[in-house]
């Protein structure tokens, strides 16, 4: 039997520049159809299983997260998009709301289960991007996704350019240990919202056959407006994830640390002493953290005495920006392979398949994408607990129009479990 798990994912390396006026505050306000959102015990923050916030977009009553409750937001449980919460009263965060892109999981190449179970590609924060898989027995390692992802390691490179490239966001990411550097991108303004990106693979430094580390995910990006105040007292994080190291005898260079998120809090007043934080990910024992994601207060008044780790406070008059919802979101996924459809929240993990094949020849895999440009190219990239990657170019995406067009791919898997990502850049 064949075993073939499905991550979908997208990178987009354009950038859309949209001007806004400042809308009149409380116009785009909450309609509390969401309700008080009071959550008493840790967990991911699940739109689906609560059946709230259509389109990204909560329209809460009130916020509480209270002491001692931690909410995880994640990329896979929405929609890979940033999220926004409004609030027609008041906001307390007490606890903390983590939206913060993954660390990957060192590898251990002496223990070859361990560095096969390792080698996935992180999960990003909501709106923020995944990182790039390194090397694997010649074949390259992968960029970062997003537009600031950081570039992939060089083969042989000159000093230290077998690492992995850290992501950019409003300011470069880390050059102590890589020659390049990712392009930055987004707004002060915070509009569009966007996350951070992930950071490139590593390669090797010898003859090309070590395993290059992972890169780290991009934080996520997340809006709270309140029509009367928001109090942090608790902590919200937004960083990226660290680079993903390799030990043992055939390690490669490790992956490139991910970029900060977006915090952005909309309320007449906000206040509190606790922690906001939206940097990078670092390069452990190598190189610092860069504070290049964005923390921005749109307020009338100012009474945070917190600390925070960013670019950050970026203080402006109070305004609410229009609904994230509004931009049209790049998306593409695996919809089928070999004729058998891929389920909606596929998990891209080993241990439990989302679809079994037992072909032994090339079958078709079917992509679906949404407001990415007709003719892009897509990515199909194969991974496997064992044996060496697969990289395979899409025929180009067509259809009547970018907001809803397809692509086809003729992959053969390999007898083993593995695991198939598909990327566009354009």
């Amino acid at each position: 039997m064949k075993f073939i798990r499905h991550f979908s994912l997208f990178a987009f390396c354009a950038m859309v520049c949209v001007r806004i006026a400042p809308a009149q505050f409380g116009s785009g306000g909450s309609t509390g159809a969401d309700g008080p959102y009071s959550p008493t015990t840790s967990g991911d923050f699940d739109p689906a299983a609560l059946k709230i916030c259509a389109n990204n977009v909560c329209n809460f009553t009130t916020i509480n997260i209270p002491s001692g409750v931690t909410i995880k937001l994640r990329a896979s449980k929405l929609n890979n998009q940033a999220i926004t919460w409004l609030a027609q009263g008041n906001v307390t965060i007490s606890g903390t709301l983590d939206l913060s892109g993954a660390t990957p999981t060192s590898m251990n190449t002496n223990q070859p289960a361990q560095a096969a179970a390792a080698r996935v590609l992180p999960e990003p924060g909501p709106g923020g991007y995944t990182g790039g898989l390194g090397s694997l027995n010649g074949v390259a390692p992968q960029p970062g996704a997003g537009p600031g992802g950081g570039p992939a390691g060089t083969l042989n490179g000159r000093g230290n350019a077998c690492f992995g490239g850290s992501a950019s966001f409003i300011i470069p990411g880390s050059t102590n240990y890589y020659i390049n550097t990712a392009p930055t991108y987004g707004s002060y303004l915070a509009v569009p919202l966007y996350g951070g990106s992930g950071g490139g693979g590593g390669w090797d430094d010898s003859g090309g056959t070590l395993i290059g580390g992972v890169g780290g995910a991009g934080g996520g990006a997340l809006r709270i407006a309140s029509n009367t105040q928001i109090t942090v007292n608790g902590t919200i994080n937004a960083n990226g994830g660290d680079a993903g190291g390799v030990t043992g005898s055939n390690a490669g260079c490790m992956g490139g640390a991910g970029s900060g998120g977006t915090i952005h809090l909309v309320a007449p007043t906000i206040s509190g002493s606790g922690v906001l934080t939206a940097a990078s990910g670092a390069y452990p024992n190598y190189a610092s953290v860069i504070y290049n994601g964005l923390i921005r207060f749109s307020t009338g008044t100012n009474g945070f005495t917190g600390s925070t780790s960013g670019l950050a406070p970026v203080v402006t008059a109070l305004y609410l920006p229009p609904p994230n919802s509004t931009l049209p979101l790049p998306s593409l996924s695996i919809t089928s392979i070999n004729g058998q459809p891929v389920p909606p929240g596929a998990q891209g993990s080993y241990l439990n398949p989302d679809v079994t094949i037992t072909a032994n020849t090339a079958v078709n895999v079917n992509l679906a994408a949404a407001n990415i440009p007709l003719g892009t190219i897509p990515t199909l990239r194969i991974t496997a607990e064992t044996g060496t990657d697969t990289v395979i170019s899409c025929s180009g995406l067509s259809g009547a129009s970018p907001a809803a067009s397809t692509s086809t791919c003729a992959a053969t898997f390999p007898y083993a479990i593995s695991i198939a990502g598909v990327r566009a850049t354009w």
